[in-house]
């Protein structure tokens, strides 16, 4: 009887949930004509997207909403972009797959794979494909009533209730029609670069301003290298697919593409005002998807702004000048560069040290781009952990810091910490402070700066001495860079001292990995009917799957875990991070004639 009981109770609540969302569906303001609002209208576009990526009205004012019942929210907390990402084609986290909002998949059916009934995360299986399967939900194709009562009631086309995370959305009926215009042109067309039948994506690579052949020499032969791998996978994979039709697999004619890659190097001549016309020419005579890596004999700056304003994502640039923001969303770089060098000594300087928070710092930059990069990176670093600004003394142009300048200041500010930011001159220096017994007993510099002569380091000043490393320190052995080395040697491509194509072996992992072709026939019995298991829905998530949208590339990037690399500890991957190295080491050399570096803080030191 009890049992009967609550079954009748379960199945009374069902259709309650069904005739209240039924009564939504019908009430006043949800399915009257919604106003129109011209999608071609760059102020409506403009409003849209903000509502969508920051939760913000066109009034400036943020969204309200519902969560879980009852739960009020500020939409600018709980925004679109939030779990259905910048491009609108979704995400999985956790146990919430978030489907596509963008238009040209909201106006057409759909077939969603919810997690299925009894999913634990931590259970003992038998193999990676042991796993609970999911059956496909399908939904109709919506309308603007619809979608609108989606956004307000959290009700799909057919009145089932949508998923209790995702927000009911307060909004006024020309507010709405912002949004839907918007959506309706979120990820609607493949971005430029990219055949109208995918069967190749153009990229371009930039070579900016008097860069020394063999760097350009070693990018090159990198990139190429990894085009022409691609395209060999490719064309492999154009000719047959693997399916697998119950116990038996079989090789059939594919029915997809595998884009062809090409790549093209942009050179800019001339001073560094006028790159940015050229690269906007170079453009408009060759729209290409994206640029991959890139030298330039100045900073990044041109290059980064003109991605901006071009919504052209530039994967992994070689540069020791990147542009410092937390706002900018289309170029991806290794790391923060020298700057975060500077940041890092900031940082380990207030862990290790029982300094006052008054403690005399004494700055010395030379003049020059990296190092007042340098010197920028560790003043705002500094300033953050709250601590007075450090005396800072900059060098004129074409004059090199010397014993004889160095014992002067040191006589003059008589600091606790001396901070060489400079290159010709700097060992003198060092040797000149340690034999010094009322110098300052901490000095630090760049291995960016000191570059070769890092190693020639004065003995008796190493142990005064604390660099700060941006790379890997090891003996290099381990599987992965044998093995990437390994490929680089196999097709004739240099790597030197400059580390150009040893790091742009990253690309392989961020720019081949999210075109890798995955499982293409997840419902053998037919949409709607078969089974996919989880690893199949994850692992489409993160891969690409002819969504050739410049925002879904991205998108796809930050839903990576961390990643090897040759030289970096670890590269990390997030949602809308823009630097995947984000750490540094504070080393100091050992003694003796062919010393090593020797750790003095954790990768990771802030």
């Amino acid at each position: 009887m009890k049992i009967g009981t609550k079954s009748l109770l379960r199945r009374s609540a069902s259709l309650l949930k069904v005739t209240i969302c039924l009564i939504l569906l019908a009430a006043p303001g949800w399915c009257l004509d919604l106003p129109k609002a011209a999608a071609s209208d760059p102020g409506v576009l403009r409003l849209g997207e903000q509502m969508y990526r920051e939760g913000l009205l066109p009034s400036g004012e943020p969204m309200k909403a519902v969560i879980a019942g009852d739960v009020h929210v500020p939409g600018n907390a709980f925004s679109c972009v939030s779990c259905h990402l910048r491009s609108g084609i979704g995400s999985l986290e956790g146990q919430i797959l978030s489907p596509p909002t963008n238009g040209l998949k909201l106006y057409k059916p759909y077939y969603q794979y919810p997690l299925p009934q009894g999913w634990e995360y931590g259970k003992v299986r038998k193999g990676m494909w042991d796993m609970p399967e999911s059956t496909a939900i399908y939904r109709p194709a919506y309308t603007d009533k619809t979608l609108a009562a989606a956004l307000r009631g959290g009700v799909d086309p057919l009145g089932r209730e949508l998923n209790s995370a995702m927000p009911r959305y307060q909004l006024d009926d020309r507010d709405m029609a912002i949004l839907i215009a918007y959506l309706k042109t979120l990820s609607a067309e493949p971005s430029p670069g990219v055949d109208p039948q995918y069967k190749y994506i153009r990229f371009a690579t930039v070579i900016a301003g008097d860069v020394p052949d063999a760097d350009r020499k070693e990018m090159m032969s990198f990139l190429e290298g990894l085009m022409a791998y691609h395209n060999r996978q490719g064309q492999i994979r154009n000719r047959y697919q693997s399916v697998k039709i119950g116990d038996v697999t079989e090789m059939r004619p594919a029915s997809f593409n595998y884009p062809i890659f090409t790549i093209t190097p942009w050179q800019l001549t001339g001073p560094p005002d006028t790159w940015r016309a050229q690269l906007e020419e170079h453009y408009r005579k060759e729209p290409v998807f994206a640029l991959l890596g890139g030298l330039s004999a100045g900073d990044w700056r041109p290059m980064h702004e003109f991605s901006e304003q071009n919504k052209i994502p530039c994967l992994l640039p070689i540069t020791d000048l990147p542009v410092i923001s937390d706002t900018d969303w289309y170029t991806l770089y290794f790391s923060k560069g020298i700057y975060q060098e500077g940041e890092s000594a900031a940082r380990f300087l207030e862990l290790n040290t029982q300094a006052e928070k008054d403690t005399r710092v004494l700055q010395v930059v030379e003049d020059s781009a990296r190092a007042r990069a340098l010197a920028r990176g560790f003043e705002d670093a500094w300033k953050d952990l709250g601590r007075h600004a450090p005396d800072t003394v900059h060098l004129a142009a074409g004059v090199s810091i010397s014993a004889a300048k160095i014992r002067s200041l040191n006589e003059q500010k008589r600091p606790a910490v001396i901070l060489l930011w400079t290159s010709n001159g700097t060992l003198p220096a060092l040797e000149a402070l340690a034999a010094d017994k009322d110098a300052a007993q901490r000095i630090h510099v760049s291995a960016t700066l000191l570059g070769k002569e890092l190693m020639n380091i004065p003995e008796k000043a190493r142990n005064i001495t604390y660099i700060s490393y941006p790379y890997r320190i090891d003996d290099e052995t381990d599987f992965f860079t044998y093995n990437a080395k390994s490929w680089m040697r196999d097709r004739k491509i240099p790597f030197g001292d400059k580390r150009i194509a040893t790091r742009l072996f990253s690309l392989s992992n961020v720019l081949l990995e999210p075109f890798r072709v995955v499982k293409q026939d997840f419902n053998p019995a037919g949409l709607g009917k078969g089974d996919v298991i989880m690893e199949e829905q994850y692992e489409m998530m993160l891969h690409v799957r002819r969504n050739y949208y410049r925002d879904y590339l991205f998108d796809v990037i930050g839903m990576f875990g961390d990643r090897p690399s040759i030289d970096y500890e670890r590269l990390s991957f997030g949602p809308g991070q823009r630097y995947m190295s984000k750490g540094c080491f504070i080393a100091q050399l050992a003694p003796g004639p062919k010393p090593k570096l020797i750790k003095k803080s954790d990768w990771v030191i802030y």
